[in-house]
Parts: structure tokens; C-alpha cells; sequence
């Protein structure tokens, strides 16, 4: 170790064991005394007992030191963490925002955006608060490490199966979004080759209340190619994917996210110049008719919480940011960002669409995209962007979710050839029949929200800040009524996914 200090000075070095009996075959002895460690580091202070560097082998880390410079900009965290938690809700904002009205509509987008940014800004603080403890100084945190740290066992496992039915959502919602755009762009290829991709004379500038509705006389002659065979002919390219033991290759393609929600954004900024203003908020009779506020806001609360949900992964994101005193700060900002981008893409869609505004939240999947037309070209170009981008953020998520869960109950990421198959059988299996039987994207991303959403963004967050301040005699009884009146709102979110309230008056 004297050789890595010397080349990189008084910077700290992260380093973690990995599996030695998996990496470098069994040793008895030095396998006892790796356990021997490991049960010394998870000894509950003030009996942790911390074992000298010098005496455990270098075989048993992955030594990744931190250099001076490598520490990011405040400026790099907010659009990591802007990236990150932009996605697939995007697409379906217009929709969602429809069943709360205009008005509350942009208020419940801002109001979840800030209560989600409060609960994210405690993960990092009561993360960062005990990384300070002479324990885990030299160990980076996560917050289920916290979790595990404050509470027993089964409530980090509890954290852990909400992170994995995040992930597994975000899975199944990658699914139908390939499938209905891999079977849209096949339907506009086969208007090309027929000669029949018009698209300089679309009535409407492209506008339709249901792009396949709209085709359906070309999709009779595609018996082979249906929204329930495409499904499962994706199986042949992204199983595959799925089987790789190491995902750096794919995570190359990060980048392809940015380009792809700056895309997303600029489509809906064409066609809203193209289409002018068509609202009305006065005149119920009106096929331009929005309602300034609908009581099935909770439709649009769900959603939220996965758009926002970023709990799981928001210590990693800010760990190397370079002054962490604008870790809320940043952190703040970003959450900030991402709220305007929904209400800019969600409100100017829905302002500007020309025809009976029914028609956004009646589409099966309720995606901006199928209310354009597939002979339309920025469609067209903007769903190959999209496919691009999903084949390789697919593998990436399943992998996350696979490491995730192999390490949980196995202990080691990857375990055997045999696990992966079996397990990206399991997950593709069911991704494929919500592509079938259930591609309502809008619908899975507010019930997969509601869920993780109660455990990782209203509760635990917290209850454990709620104990940090316990253990450090700085918790208030007004503290914990609000906190308290946080979780019961994660409840009230999730319970109330089922109704529709307007049904009842």
C-alpha cells in the first residue's frame, strides 16, 4: 500500500472486498480471516473494532483511489442527477397531467417535486452524517446501509425489494415502450417501402387521436408483424444483452439519454409552433375543453413518484461532488429542472393539440407519440432515438436489478450462468406479458411508483431521519409530525391508485 500512497498523496482510497472464494478460488485460511473481517465491520458501534490495513491481503480488494481533480463540479451533479431522473414519464406527462386539469395539474407536479427533493436531501444527509463516524470513514455508504445500520435486518431487506420493484418497473415499462415503437417504426417502413410516407400533406401537421387506429389498413397486411408478436421478438436481441457479466460496454452509451430527452423536448417545442394555441377553459362544449382542475389528481401523483424517484442511487450521484456543503443546494436545483422539464413538455402538448383532448388519455398507451401520425418524420426519427437508447439502458437496469438481488441472498453478482438465464428468463417473461396483455405505460409507471415510492421516498427516509435525530437528541415533537404526516401521504398516495374518484360524483 506504501506504493499507491505515494503516487497519490494524503487522498483518501475507497476500498471494499469482493468475494474471495468466487474471484480466486477457496483458501481456508485467508477465507476465515475475511469473514473474521467482515463480521468485525458490522459490529454495532461503539463495539466496532476496526482491523488495520497493513495485516488484511491485497487480494481481497478492488483498490480504487480517488485522485486529487476527480472530484465533479456542482454544475455536473445537477445535470447527472437531471439525466438520471428524466425518463420514460416524460412521454406520458400530457396524459397524466389531463387527469388533474391544467392548473392543479402544474401544482401537483411542483408540490410532489418538492416533497420528493426534501426526502432525497435527507437520504444525503443522514448518509453523509454517518459516513463521518470513525466506522465508516473509509467505506463509501449507501443509504440501505444506513437503513441496516438503524434498524434490523428485514427492514434493509424491505429496501431492498422496493429499489428491486422499482427497477423491475422501469423494466417493464422499457418493454412496452420498445414494442410500441419498434412495431410503429416497422408500420412507417412499410409506408416507405409502399410508397405511401407522405409526410409533407399530414391534415393536422401530423396530429391524430390514435396513430394505429389510424393505420389500421396497413397493418392487415402485417399479420406477422403485430403489437403481440413484437414483444416477444425483441427476446432474440435483448436476452442476449441481459446474459453479459460485465455491463461497461453498454454503460458507454449513457450519453444517448441526453440527446434523447433533448430530442423528446424539441419534438413537443416543433409541434406546438406548428400547431398555435388550441384551449379552452371556459367553454365546456368546447373539443379544445380543459378543466382547470379534476379531482382524480392521484393518477398524476403516482406517476410523479416514480418520475422523481431517485433515492436509491442520490448518495452515489453526489458523492464526488467537490464542495458537499451544496449538496442541498444542488440537489434542490436539479429537482427543480426536472419539474419544469415534465410541466413544459406535459402543459405545451397539451395547450397546443388540435383535436378533441379526450383523445391524449384515451390512446392505449398513452404516449405523446401515438398522437401523431407514423407517416410523420420527427416521429419517426425520434422513436429509432428512443429504441436506440432502451436497447442499451434495458440490459444496464436488469443488470443493476440482477446485482442487486444475487447479492442480497447469494452474496456475489453474478453467481452462475445458470442464475443469470433463469433469472432474465423470469424478468423477460413478465415484461412480455405486460407488453401484451397490459401496454398501458402510464398506468405501470404510477402503480410501480406508488409502491416504491411508499418504502424508499415517504417512509423510510423519514423514519430514519427521525431516529438520526433521536440518537443525536435533536428530535422535536413538531419535527415528527410532519415527518409522520409525510409517510401518511405516501399511504394515502398509494392506497388511492385503484379509484377513480370522478366515478363517485
Amino acid at each position: 500500500s506504501s506504493g499507491i500512497n505515494a503516487e497519490y498523496g494524503d487522498e483518501p482510497m475507497w476500498r471494499k472486498p469482493f468475494n474471495y472464494s468466487v474471484q480466486h478460488g477457496i483458501d481456508p485460511e485467508k477465507l476465515s480471516r475475511l469473514q473474521r473481517y467482515r463480521y468485525y465491520q458490522r459490529l454495532a458501534p461503539p463495539m466496532t473494532i476496526i482491523v488495520p490495513d497493513h495485516i488484511i491481503p491485497p487480494e481481497f480488494y478492488s483498490v480504487v483511489p480517488v485522485e486529487r481533480g476527480q472530484k465533479q463540479s456542482s454544475m455536473v451533479t445537477i445535470f447527472s442527477l437531471w439525466n438520471t431522473m428524466l425518463g420514460t414519464s416524460l412521454l406520458c406527462m400530457p396524459a397524466a397531467i389531463l387527469h388533474a386539469g391544467l392548473f392543479l395539474g402544474c401544482f401537483v407536479i411542483f408540490g410532489v417535486g418538492a416533497l420528493t427533493c426534501y426526502t432525497a436531501v435527507l437520504v444525503v444527509q443522514v448518509t453523509m452524517d454517518i459516513q463521518m463516524l470513525e466506522a465508516f470513514r473509509k467505506t463509501p455508504l449507501e443509504f440501505v446501509d444506513v437503513i441496516e445500520y438503524y434498524m434490523p435486518h428485514p427492514s434493509a431487506m424491505v429496501a431492498l425489494f422496493s429499489g428491486a420493484a422499482s427497477f423491475l418497473g422501469a423494466l417493464m415499462v422499457f418493454w412496452i415502450l420498445l414494442s410500441n415503437f419498434t412495431y410503429g417504426s416497422g408500420i412507417a417502413i412499410g409506408h416507405m417501402v409502399a410508397g405511401e410516407f407522405d409526410y409533407h400533406n399530414l391534415p393536422h401537421s401530423g396530429a391524430v387521436c390514435d396513430a394505429y387506429d389510424s393505420s389500421s389498413n396497413v397493418t392487415d397486411h402485417w399479420t406477422i408483424w403485430s403489437s403481440e408478436t413484437v414483444p416477444i421478438y425483441l427476446i432474440v436481441i435483448l436476452f442476449p444483452l441481459c446474459c453479459l457479466k460485465s455491463a461497461t460496454f453498454l454503460s458507454k452509451f449513457n450519453s444517448l439519454g441526453v440527446i434523447c430527452i433533448l430530442f423528446a423536448v424539441a419534438f413537443v417545442v416543433v409541434k406546438a409552433v406548428l400547431w398555435g394555441i388550441n384551449i379552452s377553459i371556459s367553454d365546456v362544449t368546447s373539443i379544445h375543453y380543459i378543466t382547470p382542475a379534476a379531482i382524480d389528481f392521484n393518477k398524476l401523483t403516482g406517476t410523479l413518484t416514480l418520475s422523481f424517484f431517485i433515492h436509491n442511487a442520490i448518495v452515489a450521484l453526489v458523492r464526488n461532488n467537490k464542495n458537499s456543503k451544496n449538496n442541498k443546494r444542488d440537489v434542490s436545483i436539479a429537482f427543480l429542472m426536472v419539474a419544469v422539464t415534465y410541466a413544459l413538455v406535459g402543459v405545451l402538448f397539451l395547450v397546443t393539440y388540435p383535436l378533441p383532448k379526450h383523445c391524449i388519455a384515451d390512446v392505449s398507451s398513452q404516449l405523446l407519440f401515438d398522437n401523431v401520425s407514423l407517416k410523420d418524420l420527427l416521429v419517426f426519427f425520434a422513436k429509432l432515438f428512443q429504441i436506440l437508447q432502451l436497447v442499451t439502458v434495458f440490459p444496464l437496469v436488469n443488470f443493476v436489478l440482477r446485482s442487486q438481488l444475487f447479492l442480497g441472498f447469494f452474496k456475489d453478482p453474478f453467481c452462475s450462468y445458470k442464475h443469470v438465464i433463469a433469472f432474465n428468463a423470469l424478468v423477460l417473461t413478465i415484461c412480455v406479458c405486460i407488453s401484451i396483455f397490459y401496454p398501458r405505460v402510464n398506468t405501470v409507471i404510477r402503480y410501480v411508483g406508488s409502491v416504491a415510492g411508499l418504502t424508499y421516498i415517504f417512509f423510510f427516509p423519514c423514519f430514519i431521519y427521525l431516529l438520526h435525530c433521536y440518537k443525536n437528541n435533536t428530535l422535536t415533537w413538531y419535527s415528527a409530525v410532519i415527518h409522520g404526516f409525510i409517510i401518511l401521504l405516501g399511504v394515502l398516495n398509494l392506497i388511492s391508485q385503484p379509484l377513480t374518484f370522478s366515478d363517485f360524483l
